[in-house]
């Protein structure tokens, strides 16, 4: 399978330049947050409110896993990353992108983490706490990371468009 799974912190873009990365590469696109909300009919902050922050980690590795798609730009949940077995999967299934932001560029992207369903596997209570706890996770999984910081939308697209072609040795 060729697929492209985008992962990064929350606000750092995934589902907006998911979206067009697909459009540019003529491939589908899935945002597993929504996929999630759809199967679950339930917002992600009552998922995780329901099931606690290790259920919730669970069931998103068990729909990330469920998915199967090929020439797919995949936007994961920023905390797919604690799920290794899902990890694994969007490995196997293609490439890892991770988005990476400043961190005083996603301060104003993001707003009220709990109202967002923003899950902190080491209870964090902090952007910056949350930032320290899941970027060595995003170093780790990425195949290719890119750069997002101080970027316009459309700057971003053409960086992560730029940087996957390459990547893939697309013309």
């Amino acid at each position: 399978m060729e697929n492209i799974s985008l992962i990064g912190m929350p606000g750092s873009g995934k589902s907006t330049l998911g979206n067009t990365l697909a459009d540019a590469l003529g491939y589908y696109f899935i945002d597993t947050d929504t996929v999630i909300m759809d199967t679950y009919e339930k917002p992600l902050m009552q998922l995780i409110e329901d099931r606690g922050v290790s259920g919730f980690i669970e069931l998103e590795g068990n729909v990330i896993r469920s998915i199967y798609t090929n020439r797919a730009v995949i936007s994961t949940g920023g905390s797919a990353v604690y799920h290794g077995g899902a990890m694994q999967y969007l490995k196997e299934t293609g490439i890892v992108v991770y988005l990476h932001h400043e961190i005083s560029d996603l301060t104003q992207r993001v707003g009220n983490m709990v109202t967002r369903g923003v899950v902190c596997h080491g209870g964090c209570t902090t952007l910056q706490e949350l930032y320290d706890e899941r970027c060595p996770l995003y170093e780790k999984y990425a195949d290719l990371t890119v750069d997002m910081t101080r970027c316009s939308v459309q700057k971003c697209h053409q960086r992560l468009l730029d940087s996957v072609k390459k990547y893939l040795k697309l013309s």
